[in-house]
């Protein structure tokens, strides 16, 4: 494996949602704990696995409502790459702690399995990566690639707009995938990326809008060492604004809409649900481009 390949000492799966699989498989996880404020994608994901989901409600600080046995195996989503020092609390409580860091690529923890899907960070057709207390006794196919690489193309070409309608069809093929090892394509793609810039132009935009959006934000946290924010999440209860941003061609994307039509959401979760603006951070912005949304904000 190239020196650079981020977390080479990992499992290197086909996609994250088959990263929360194959634990399921390993560990023969009959019930789990699940978020209700979740993708769609991890309840169905479990589904295959035929285990029995029980969900569980999030409170302001987006940690759980309730809490578990000690035997009980729960999964916890380390919300917008920002909830680092909730897995440090919920990891020195519950043994069987499995994390879904598909938002935070750069945390680590030492929880019973975590699990990451570096396509959100980086320009990847596919791909998870697992650490995991124990490993399948079976030699996983490995997967191929090149079919699922159009909308990164088409988005070099065409701008993303163009290349949209190719991303949504690229991940719904990812539903349909067997657990599979990391294809050739994918390892030499995630082999050629600079982690380190790339991290630190993720935090330098975090905190820039941070500066000016923390006294209005509703959901403020504090970043640990370990956490890289995937987006920078103001939560304000103003729809006007998200307008103004689409109309500004600064996309905000709204999380797990279709969520409740499979089970309930509590009135805080539901309030994240319709007023949450992922604010985009990531490392094709610079400060410049911090300002420009700060002014359409404000404006």
């Amino acid at each position: 494996m190239n020196n650079n390949f981020y977390y080479s000492n990992a499992i290197l799966l086909n996609s994250g949602r088959n990263a929360l699989r194959y634990i399921i498989k390993v560990f023969e996880i009959k019930k789990l704990f699940v978020p209700a404020y979740t993708c769609v994608e991890v309840i169905e994901s479990i589904k295959l696995e035929g285990c029995t989901l029980e969900y569980y409600n999030l409170n302001e600080q987006l940690l759980p409502t309730i809490s578990f046995q000690s035997n009980e195996y729960i999964l916890y989503t380390n919300y917008f790459g920002i909830c680092g020092n909730n897995v440090t609390k919920l990891n020195e409580i519950y043994p069987n702690l499995i994390v879904d860091n598909s938002q935070a690529f750069y945390f680590t923890s030492k929880s019973l399995a975590a699990f990451y899907s570096p396509r959100k960070f980086f320009g990847l057709p596919d791909g998870g990566i697992l650490f995991c207390q124990k490993e399948l006794d079976e030699t996983l196919d490995e997967d191929h690639s090149h079919e699922r690489c159009s909308h990164l193309l088409i988005r070099w070409d065409e701008g993303a707009e163009n290349g949209y309608p190719y991303f949504k069809s690229n991940d719904e093929s990812l539903k349909k995938q067997p657990i599979k090892s990391m294809s050739k394509l994918t390892k030499a793609l995630m082999s050629n990326i600079n982690y380190q810039k790339i991290k630190y132009k993720r935090i330098d935009n975090y905190k820039i809008l941070d500066k000016y959006l923390r006294n209005s934000n509703e959901l403020i946290f504090d970043l640990s060492e370990n956490d890289v924010p995937m987006v920078y999440p103001y939560f304000i209860k103003n729809n006007k604004i998200r307008d103004k941003l689409i109309q500004n061609r600064i996309y905000v994307a709204k999380y797990w809409p279709d969520i409740e039509k499979l089970h309930p959401l509590n009135s805080y979760e539901k309030h994240l649900q319709n007023y949450l603006l992922p604010l985009p951070i990531d490392q094709r912005y610079n400060e410049q481009d911090m300002k420009i949304i700060l002014e359409v904000i404000f404006g």
